[in-house]
């Protein structure tokens, strides 16, 4: 058996290209990368012979929006398959054991769990919690086809306006996945490493915007209410601990690497001087 993984190419081409891409051929239990390109300007070909480019922009990016991440996967020639944003990169070992546990017990695994008991919130959970993000999570054939054979019964105004088209719909495919499953995701801590251009240039993330967190709210409490889950959630989540999000994000990225150079560094640059101070101080 072998993973399959499933990539929405959008704004960052180019972080696809040179660092996901080789790291992910790099892993023997993945056979296939299947990347959707969304966007004409930003397409690219090649990556070796793992790589299968579906182009989806222009007419399927306008009717699927999102939900292309699960659209894509039905073309997937695997069972299981990683589901993952264009800026993190799962290290092997974090792969290989996401693959261990669907194997093990089918149900979501992913990295950035949410609990949304008290509202949708942007702390990350760990343990048996309602939503895990599609920042990396691993899934089925089986779930992605679920999802698309239900996602237009909640397709509420506000998502035909949301920008992009369909945001929100990582939260309906984990709370889809309890209806189905019928046990909660599963958020678990495990090694990657996340782009530090981030930090720099947020514009082309679609977090961006001030009402980007009550949409969440709103959506998310929609989706229980129609599905009809608030006490299956209620009952069966179990957040073992939490993370901030900000710090999270940081410790796993790259960026805190060109931190620790810098201070180490600059503390040499100081201890030096201090001794040099010192000696003209005695001659």
């Amino acid at each position: 058996m072998k993973l399959s993984v499933i990539i929405l190419n959008f704004n960052r081409p180019g972080f696809i290209k040179k660092d996901i891409i080789p790291s992910l051929n790099n892993n023997n239990n993945i056979d296939e990368i299947i990347i959707s390109h969304g966007k004409k300007e930003t397409k690219f070909e090649g990556g070796g012979y793992k790589v299968k480019h579906l182009h989806h922009y222009g007419e399927m990016n306008k009717k699927y929006g999102l939900t292309l991440r699960f659209l894509s996967g039905l073309e997937s020639k695997n069972k299981h398959m990683i589901i993952m944003d264009d800026d993190i990169i799962p290290t092997t070992g974090t792969i290989n054991t996401l693959f261990e546990k669907i194997q093990k017990d089918e149900r979501i695994y992913g990295l950035y769990g949410r609990d949304i008991r008290n509202g949708y919130t942007v702390t990350n959970c760990f343990g048996e919690v309602p939503i895990i993000l599609t920042r990396c999570l691993v899934t089925t054939k089986g779930m992605c086809q679920y999802f698309i054979d239900n996602y237009n019964n909640y397709e509420y105004e506000e998502i035909k306006k949301a920008k992009p088209f369909w945001n929100g719909e990582d939260i309906l495919f984990s709370l889809l996945s309890i209806k189905k499953y019928n046990k909660l995701p599963i958020s678990i801590e495990l090694k990657h490493y996340n782009r530090y251009w981030n930090y720099l240039n947020i514009a082309d993330s679609i977090s961006v915007g001030g009402n980007h967190l009550s949409y969440r709210k709103m959506i998310s409490d929609k989706f229980v209410d129609d599905l009809d889950i608030k006490q299956v959630i209620r009952n069966n989540t179990k957040v073992n601990y939490t993370k901030n999000q900000f710090l999270y994000f940081l410790t796993n990225s790259i960026l805190i690497y060109y931190i620790f150079i810098i201070i180490f560094f600059s503390s040499i640059f100081i201890f030096r001087k201090k001794i040099k101070s010192k000696l003209k101080w005695i001659t």
